[in-house]
């Protein structure tokens, strides 16, 4: 990698070389049976160029020749787009810890083990289809370029998946556990997944009109994911997005706040840098409902004259990097979802959605069905709901919120409550 900056500092303005490499293996129950037991191994390098104030990449997956990837680099430079920033020096970070060399050890017959006991128990007491995923990876990854920036992370991870299907769907019930190290389910809310999915036998029709509806965390993105379009920089930038001149100014409801935090020990993959070198922090996008940042790369801060706020995000080699929260935490509330529940006289309880990226996104504009919802009635969960649309905008909803659960659910970097949204458009057949 030294050698590959140095020849590319020797005809390029800066240089920036990314590397990363790792392995993954995996096992997955297909409807009980064990179907898969795989391991590969990635690895790739990025070389990113200035060279007359534009911007040029290639990329390989060997070193053979670093000559030709400078060549290439050059090339795409020639083409490429101007920018006007300089590449970071960054070193003395805050340690973290996102390794655990338990996952160096793991013999994969110990993980099969442990998805043939969940398979065991949960098919004991459900009728339909159960899968059960679970995969582990060790990655690193580094970062050198012509400022003086050098360093590298090693990380690892560890995910546990049980899906229940509902007969004759595609559609069903899945909880999530993950960790840095090898992790196991928690069995309260493993039960509580079984009870779900023995009431969704009962299917019901909601009826077409305005009522509350709980998003649970993973719906909720449908939401979530409009206003990550819209504080793209590259929206703000080109002066398209609904939050221009919006920073400082509410735009939800004063009990919702967002926030990242790389740095928090309590993720699986905690990072003191992003993947242009620049520190990472802990910042508020959303505070009390008001706007207040949103993610920047070193490209498109310079373009908005801000300091850049360590968001670079690459998503392979392959790509450039781009501006992107490094995970989404949302302050909780006061009330357990079960509290949620039994305060609605009518209402959904919604955890999938279909089509989350259909209608006008950037402007926050949805209509998505819903793939995995109950029906809420006198406090309580009558049956899965099905043939069921909502629709709505995603600043008018998340500006009625009603309530917040009291806990988050963690998976990867995102630790999310479910939150009770008033007055949202239902659609039954």
């Amino acid at each position: 990698m030294e050698k590959l900056l140095k020849l590319a500092s020797q005809a390029a303005d800066q240089a920036e070389v990314y590397y990363v490499e790792g392995s993954e293996d995996s096992i997955e129950f297909n409807n009980g049976k064990l179907d898969k037991a795989d391991s590969a191994l990635s690895s790739g390098i990025a070389l990113r160029v200035i060279k007359d104030g534009k911007m040029g990449l290639a990329h390989t997956r060997n070193l053979l020749d670093r000559e030709a990837l400078v060549r290439q680099a050059l090339a795409s430079a020639a083409n490429g787009v101007e920018v006007n920033f300089q590449m970071p020096r960054t070193a003395n970070l805050p340690a973290t810890v996102a390794f655990d060399p338990r996952v160096e050890k793991l013999a994969k017959q110990d993980v099969v083990a442990q998805g043939a006991r969940l398979v065991e128990y949960v098919a004991g007491r459900v009728q339909g289809q159960v899968n059960v995923n679970i995969s582990y990876e060790i990655d690193r990854s580094g970062i050198m370029n012509t400022a003086g920036t050098d360093l590298s992370e090693r990380q690892s991870g560890y995910a546990l998946l049980v899906n229940l299907i509902f007969p004759g769907t595609g559609s069903g019930l899945f909880q999530y556990w993950v960790g840095r190290g090898p992790v196991q389910h928690d069995q309260a809310e493993l039960d509580k997944l079984i009870e779900l999915f023995i009431l969704s036998k009962n299917e019901v029709v909601p009826p077409t009109r305005r009522m509350p509806v709980i998003f649970t965390p993973f719906s909720l993105f449908a939401l979530l994911s409009r206003f990550s379009a819209a504080a793209s920089p590259v929206s703000i930038y080109n002066q398209v997005s609904p939050l221009c001149g919006k920073l400082g100014h509410k735009i939800v409801s004063d009990k919702l706040s967002l926030w990242q935090d790389p740095l928090d020990p309590d993720q699986p993959n905690p990072t003191a840098i992003d993947a242009e070198g620049t520190p990472t922090r802990k910042l508020a996008f959303i505070d009390k409902g008001v706007f207040t940042a949103f993610p920047t790369d070193l490209n498109y801060a310079s373009k908005l004259n801000l300091e850049p706020n360590g968001c670079g995000v690459r998503h392979s080699v392959e790509a450039l990097p781009s501006a992107q929260n490094l995970g989404t935490i949302i302050g909780t509330g006061d009330a357990s979802l079960e509290e949620m529940i039994s305060c609605l006289r009518e209402g959904l309880l919604v955890f999938n959605l279909m089509g989350a990226h259909s209608g006008n996104v950037l402007h926050g504009d949805y209509s998505v069905g819903v793939s995995t919802g109950f029906m809420i009635e006198n406090g309580r969960i009558t049956g899965r709901v099905k043939d069921c649309l909502l629709s709505g905008n995603a600043y008018e909803t998340l500006s009625n919120i009603e309530a917040i659960e009291n806990k988050h659910t963690k998976f990867g970097s995102h630790k999310i409550p479910s939150i009770i949204c008033k007055d949202v458009s239902v659609a039954g057949k």
